[in-house]
């Protein structure tokens, strides 16, 4: 019987261990990793031990850094991979987490990248027959991504120009520019930078966004990356709550047996994410509500990891109103109090959501009044300062029509929950 192929898994310049192509998949903790002063387990369903880990909680925790819907079967296509080992071992290099994944004898290279200019990136996601992401790793790069909608990812160098990664060197933003595939879905990457602008202003902690002209793209910085003393990029190690429950990325929606709301506290109290974090993951199910963001799933919640090895509630991210389109989901991705369907949450719905979290129903009725109360304003700020970078008419009508639909919609939220708009 042959040995099967297997794939070398880093942590900066240390090997962690090793992802063997078996049916399942099956982990082992290298010994040096294990007996490392300060290592970590690379998940809580993968404890540090010697032997053999295997089964739904190693297939979930590495499928969930691969890139989902249409850019995987692009992926799959064009490097003739279909299973998690073959993408990974394709594509797998740098990934949304603090762990590079090479070909097993392969060792950690130094990071390289290619000089470009924003005309050029512009350029290149002008292609529709080919995603962003999978066009890049045409180009030797080996990245990976986790989520359904196409993305770049770049290293914007100090004086602000991209540079493209090359082999596994990782990425400090990512460009997601417009969704393609529906005709009723416009501007979207517009859109996606005002609500995270608009969350960042209320103090929810996000991603840092922003609008790039030149592409007319949403330029994300990542939060699991930071700069050393050197001016190289230390990777973050983080979990989304897909990777914590033991859940592929397929089973993200509560519809499906995803994580509910109630089972992402939990995860989190895991974790051991504290009061100030709890906070957050409450204030983020209230603004996707006010927003309109009803993709608001288990997987767009994550932890990450700081130093000394404890967990916080990551940024948020992948922030957007949707039921600005017609044609997506009209149910939020999370029931609240059993219910979906945001029109019919009321008072009712939002106390039994907060006996679930563990919340008094006066101290969810304060952080959603503070919210309401400050979200009119913060909302015309972010609005003028984008009218200001934008020129062409359909992005300013979207800056415009969504500033209105989200400040009716919180209006009459506030009503309904008895909160003062």
């Amino acid at each position: 019987m042959n040995a099967a192929d297997g794939l070398d898994i880093y942590h900066a310049d240390r090997k962690v261990g090793r992802l063997f192509d078996e049916r399942p998949l099956r982990f082992v903790y290298d010994d040096a990793w294990l007996g490392l002063p300060g290592a970590h387990a690379i998940s809580p369903s993968m404890p540090m031990r010697s032997g053999d880990h295997a089964g739904g909680a190693v297939h979930a925790f590495f499928e969930n850094l691969l890139p989902e819907g249409q850019v995987r079967k692009f992926l799959q296509a064009s490097r003739h991979a279909t299973t998690v080992f073959g993408l990974l071992r394709s594509v797998g290099g740098d990934t949304a987490s603090g762990l590079t994944i090479l070909p097993q004898g392969e060792r950690p290279a130094p990071a390289r990248y290619r000089p470009a200019t924003w005309q050029e990136i512009a350029a290149r996601l002008k292609d529709a027959a080919v995603p962003a992401l999978v066009a890049e790793n045409a180009d030797g790069a080996r990245i990976s991504l986790a989520g359904a909608q196409d993305k770049l990812l770049l290293m914007v160098m100090p004086d602000g120009s991209p540079a493209l990664p090359e082999g596994a060197a990782p990425s400090s933003h990512i460009l997601k520019p417009d969704i393609r595939g529906f005709d009723k879905v416009w501007s979207s990457a517009l859109n996606e930078t005002l609500v995270m602008q608009l969350a960042d202003r209320l103090g929810l902690g996000v991603a840092q966004a922003s609008y790039q002209r030149d592409t007319r793209a949403c330029l994300i910085r990542r939060y699991d990356r930071a700069f050393d003393d050197k001016g190289g990029l230390l990777r973050m190690h983080q979990l989304d709550l897909c990777q914590l429950a033991g859940k592929p990325s397929d089973v993200k929606y509560e519809s499906d047996g995803g994580p509910s709301l109630a089972q992402c506290r939990e995860l989190l109290g895991r974790m051991g994410v504290g009061a100030a974090d709890l906070k957050r993951l409450l204030q983020w199910v209230l603004f996707n509500l006010c927003v309109g963001n009803n993709d608001s799933h288990a997987k767009n919640l994550s932890v990450l990891q700081m130093l000394g090895g404890h967990y916080r509630l990551a940024p948020f991210y992948d922030l957007m109103c949707t039921s600005i389109y017609p044609g997506l989901a009209r149910n939020f991705a999370l029931s609240i109090g059993g219910q979906a369907r945001p029109g019919a949450i009321g008072p009712e719905q939002l106390e039994t959501m907060a006996r679930e979290l563990g919340f008094a129903w006066r101290y969810v009725n304060a952080v959603g009044e503070a919210l309401t109360n400050e979200l009119p304003a913060a909302l015309e700020q972010v609005q003028a300062a984008l009218l200001e970078q934008v020129a062409a008419d359909t992005e300013r009508a979207l800056v415009e029509r969504l500033g209105m639909w989200i400040r009716k919609n919180t209006q009459k939220l506030a009503k309904r929950w008895g909160w003062n708009p």
